[in-house]
């Protein structure tokens, strides 16, 4: 069960990780859906990994992860994804965003809002000067998430990832605190 709500959304809300959600997260990355698009988690990986890789992270150094919660409907209550500014890099001023959610609950705008949200916390509460979000080539949805959030396209990484044996582009984005305007900006769009 997810821990307090950390960021209050429209719809959702970004909670807090807490122990018995680690499995969850576990399962989620190992989604071939999902694990299809997250570099770092390109094989299956087992809980008890998982629990060291996350247990490793210090959330008030390292980054933010939030589960994301819908308030109504068919998944009200439960986590469906995950939003993340990991790593941050403090000196710098920066930090990459992650997202992934269960196939089942794609479409629907959810990572739009989460990732927003998440976007401003970073932005007005964290002090980031600088957001980041790396995307396959062949991820449309992925891309088209970041063109909806502002991101500017900053280059393209030539074969620098692996997926299903081949060798594909890495899309690099980039958003800076001058140029985010509100989570509401977004969702108005």
């Amino acid at each position: 069960m997810p821990g307090p709500t950390f960021i209050e959304c429209d719809r959702i809300d970004l909670q807090t990780v807490e122990e018995e959600d680690i499995e969850f997260l576990q399962q989620g990355v190992n989604h071939p859906e999902v694990r299809h698009h997250i570099e770092a988690f390109r094989t299956p990986i087992n809980g008890e990994r998982y629990r060291e890789l996350f247990e490793s992270i210090d959330s008030d150094e390292d980054g933010v992860t939030l589960l994301v919660v819908p308030r109504d409907g068919e998944y009200a209550g439960e986590p469906i994804g995950s939003v993340q500014l990991y790593p941050v890099n403090n000196a710098r001023g920066f930090a990459n965003l992650g997202v992934w959610f269960l196939p089942q609950t794609w479409g629907n705008g959810y990572a739009t809002e989460a990732s927003a949200h998440l976007i401003d916390y970073g932005f007005q509460q964290m002090g980031l000067h600088r957001i980041s979000a790396v995307s396959n080539s062949p991820n449309e949805a992925s891309i088209s998430l970041c063109e909806r959030l502002g991101f500017v396209h900053e280059g393209t990484s030539r074969e620098l990832g692996f997926v299903d044996g081949e060798y594909i582009d890495l899309e690099r984005y980039g958003l800076l605190a001058e140029e985010w305007e509100s989570p509401q900006t977004v969702l108005d769009r």
